[in-house]
């Protein structure tokens, strides 16, 4: 939620012209304080010095903070107790009218102090508000403070006049403005505004750094997160400073790492592998260093190293291939296919199979016999052939072929060889025609 608090605090004293005339009085000096409570109301205080001119018997200050708040009690005493005092009202202005016991000495100092409480003179949202305080008086003075103390768990976020000194010690941040030597009639305006602190809101800004941190924004993820921290720690919501932390860290470290990722990315594009794998590792450091999760990171290292090993072994196919050693050739292509098809470079697989289908199958050479291994296979050859002629006199019945199922599965274990590149396209021909013969034969009977 994003409600706003706005707290408007007009404060005259007898400055105007529908304030009575009075007795010239020097206000020696003059501290006003003003404790703004959670439930919207006011404690004020202040604590006046003053050293009439004349004899004096009383004095008048007008009390105006706004149209909606009202003074509910209003307690003068000095050094020797109660005095009396009223609350009048003259041409709709509230007048404060303080009577001293005995006529005042002239030129000697008198010191008493105003207590009020004032109700629905602060208007405070969940997350924001406002503190603005008009002064004015008919008197010259010549010490004027002003302390305006916040309610627990707020943070002030500006103040005017800016020479205000802000103090955050304990759990009311206070702020304070000091004046001298104030002529009579001279006005001033003072304001605050603050942040109302709750998890809710803290949780709310954390959320937002989140978004900004996947979206890469890292100047306004540092500052959400750094809002987001501070109310956490005045919360002492020691688990959620934790994550805070962690994130801001990750920033730092990503702050430095990007510009790096960026570059080797632009390696990658190019294919300047080896590059690109120095700038990745490079990031990889950071991101361990800072806290970052590296899984992307890893991703990116893992594919460039296999590119790596699958162009090497390509260039190491080429050469074989240039030296006529076609089996060494085939078995490096074949491998950079397959470092090719895990990073998922289609191309590139196309372009090896390209290579290897070009490759015609080897053509088996007869071996040289000796002229005694020739007489010897001779002797073999009809010894087979006479043991032969007697099989087939005893088994009229031809021998039994294939069963088709066996001749299928052999005809998918050969298409099997084709695809993976174990056997070319002619070899691939040649044996699926057999089989298919093998098969017709098979159903024939």
């Amino acid at each position: 939620m994003n409600i706003t608090g706005i707290v408007f605090i007009a404060l005259i004293l007898s400055t105007f012209h529908f304030v009575p005339a009075q007795e010239k009085i020097i206000i020696y000096s003059f501290d006003q304080t003003y404790n703004i409570l959670p439930n919207g109301n006011l404690d004020v205080v202040w604590d006046i010095t003053i050293i009439p001119e004349t004899s004096v018997k009383t004095m008048l200050l007008h009390v105006f903070f706004s149209q909606k708040a009202s003074v509910e009690e209003v307690v003068v005493t000095d050094a020797q107790g109660s005095l009396n005092s009223r609350m009048l009202l003259k041409e709709g202005v509230p007048i404060l009218e303080i009577d001293f016991r005995d006529r005042l000495t002239p030129g000697e100092e008198y010191h008493f102090t105003c207590t009020m409480n004032v109700w629905k003179a602060v208007e405070i949202g969940e997350t924001e508000g406002t503190f603005t305080l008009l002064t004015g008086y008919n008197f010259p003075i010549e010490t004027l403070t002003i302390a305006t103390i916040l309610p627990e768990n707020t943070r002030v976020r500006n103040i005017f006049p800016a020479d205000g000194q802000t103090s955050t010690k304990g759990k009311n941040p206070t702020i304070f403005w000091a004046l001298n030597s104030l002529p009579s009639g001279y006005n001033i305006q003072v304001s605050v505004s603050f942040d109302v602190l709750s998890e809710e809101f803290a949780d709310m800004l954390y959320a937002d750094a989140e978004n900004l941190y996947t979206l890469r924004d890292l100047t306004n993820a540092e500052n959400k997160f750094l809002q987001a921290l501070t109310i956490y720690e005045s919360l002492s919501i020691q688990s959620k400073i934790n994550e805070c932390d962690v994130y801001l860290t990750r920033i730092e470290g990503l702050r430095k790492a990007l510009p790096i990722l960026e570059d080797a990315r632009n390696q990658l594009n190019n294919r300047k592998y080896e590059e690109a794998l120095t700038q990745f590792t490079e990031v990889q450091s950071i991101f361990q260093e800072y806290n970052i999760p590296t899984t992307g990171i890893d991703e990116y290292i893992q594919n460039i190293t296999m590119y790596i090993q699958a162009y090497d072994e390509l260039d190491k196919g080429d050469t074989a291939f240039a030296s006529r050693d076609t089996k060494a050739a085939l078995d490096h292509w074949r491998e950079a296919r397959s470092l090719f098809l895990q990073v998922h470079d289609t191309q590139m697989v196309e372009a090896v199979d390209a290579k290897i289908t070009a490759i015609p199958s080897p053509t088996p050479q007869p071996e040289p016999r000796s002229r005694s291994s020739l007489i010897i296979l001779a002797i073999l050859i009809a010894c087979v052939g006479v043991g032969g002629i007697i099989l087939l006199k005893k088994r009229q019945s031809p021998p039994a072929l294939h069963s088709t199922e066996d001749i299928r599965e052999e005809m998918r274990q050969l298409k099997a060889r084709y695809v993976y590149g174990e056997i070319n396209k002619r070899e691939y021909d040649e044996q699926l025609a057999i089989l298919e013969e093998q098969l017709k034969a098979a159903k024939s009977q």
